[in-house]
């Protein structure tokens, strides 16, 4: 089971890598320079972003795996 959620976590991580990185292409943006041109606010607000999204994700996941096990 653990290597069936390992497998589901790593497609959205490529997903969300190749739509970044069609983002920086669109947009001329150099990976390499990105955290030379950030501020120290704007490094903390996309912490916080990340963990408040960490969270909902964990709450659709226990969701998900209610939904499965009433259905079994």
């Amino acid at each position: 089971m653990d290597n069936n959620s390992s497998k589901h976590q790593a497609i959205p991580d490529q997903v969300v890598n190749v739509m970044i990185d069609e983002v920086f292409r669109k947009h001329n943006v150099k990976p390499d320079e990105i955290g030379k041109n950030i501020s120290s606010e704007q490094k903390q607000m996309l912490k916080e972003m990340v963990e408040d999204l960490k969270v909902q994700v964990d709450q659709f996941n226990n969701g998900e795996k209610g939904t499965n096990t009433t259905n079994e």
